[in-house]
């Protein structure tokens, strides 16, 4: 009987402490591994990425190239970014771990490269890898990474 009691509460004991580790937390002290940054003037601001959030989204940048003509630059196809209205995109990297917004107009494709206008500078780098996933931050789709 004595056995029987001693397991017993061993038992009671034991699902106490489990049950204890269950519950949920009523707040998070982990960083969001994202914000956006106002930017005066600007309607969309900066995405501004912590160093495990940029990993998280494998973010991959390369420089603008020139050429094309009247004007026009090179950028990696996978830069481009299209919103529902069509408008086209690329995501600039002025600062580390910061990406803006740069709207493109598309002059012609080949293959895997765009000849783009009126939009980045020639040497700026673009994120090449990850630029869906920024404009899903953007927009609050993708709030966290």
């Amino acid at each position: 009987m004595m056995k029987t009691r001693a397991i017993a509460t061993t038992a009671i004991l034991l699902a106490g402490l489990i049950g204890t580790g269950c519950g949920g937390a009523t707040s998070s002290s982990v960083p969001s591994p994202s914000r956006i940054q106002h930017v005066p003037g600007s309607a969309t601001g900066n995405i501004v990425l912590t160093a495990q959030g940029a990993q998280r989204i494998g973010i991959q940048t390369g420089p603008v190239r020139a050429g094309g003509g009247a004007g026009a630059v090179s950028i990696p196809f996978s830069a481009i970014v299209y919103d529902a209205s069509g408008k086209a995109y690329a995501f600039a990297n002025p600062a580390p771990l910061t990406y803006t917004e740069v709207p493109l107009s598309i002059r012609r494709i080949d293959g895997t490269i765009a000849w783009v206008t009126g939009g980045p500078r020639v040497g700026m780098r673009i994120v090449t890898v990850g630029a869906e996933e920024l404009f899903g931050v953007q927009t609050g789709v993708l709030a966290q990474t």
